[in-house]
């Protein structure tokens, strides 16, 4: 294990954290052109620049219920297997360095509970944080059907 940097953010009841690497960029929350007969937890579609882009809102996907959108809210953009993808968060906080042994590997009862897009639990002013793999937290059937909104 070596360093990790991290970008941290606020859902409804989390103290998530996505690694940088996986970060394209980050922008404030705009208007969202709905798209009929997708899962609940996409928002719709953004144009960011002339480029379409599905949104997944995390409190939604991990039945934190509603994102109450403010000022602070913000969308995380990501590459996930070629297709640009925006997460709405809450609130990013700050981007910070998680030292060796700040962070460690989620433990066996996340596996059990399918949850792969934990990648670890890093620990911070001795709270938890969860850091996502944003690559993990759509299944490849549900990437596809996103992925044809663009």
């Amino acid at each position: 294990m070596s360093d990790l940097q991290a970008v941290i953010f606020d859902l409804n009841n989390l103290k998530c954290g996505v690694d940088s690497s996986e970060v394209q960029e980050i922008v404030r929350y705009q208007e969202v052109f709905k798209v009929p007969d997708l899962p609940q937890y996409v928002e719709g579609i953004i144009n960011l620049r002339g480029k379409v882009i599905p949104l997944i809102n995390l409190n939604k996907r991990f039945n934190e219920g509603e994102t109450p959108i403010t000022k602070k809210t913000k969308i995380i953009i990501s590459k996930v297997n070629d297709t640009d993808i925006g997460f709405v968060v809450d609130e990013v906080k700050e981007i910070t360095v998680f030292k060796e042994g700040d962070y460690e590997p989620p433990s066996d009862v996340f596996k059990i509970a399918h949850n792969e897009y934990i990648k670890c639990v890093g620990v911070r002013d001795e709270k938890l944080i969860l850091i996502l793999n944003f690559s993990a937290i759509l299944n490849e059937k549900e990437l596809l059907s996103i992925s044809s909104v663009r």
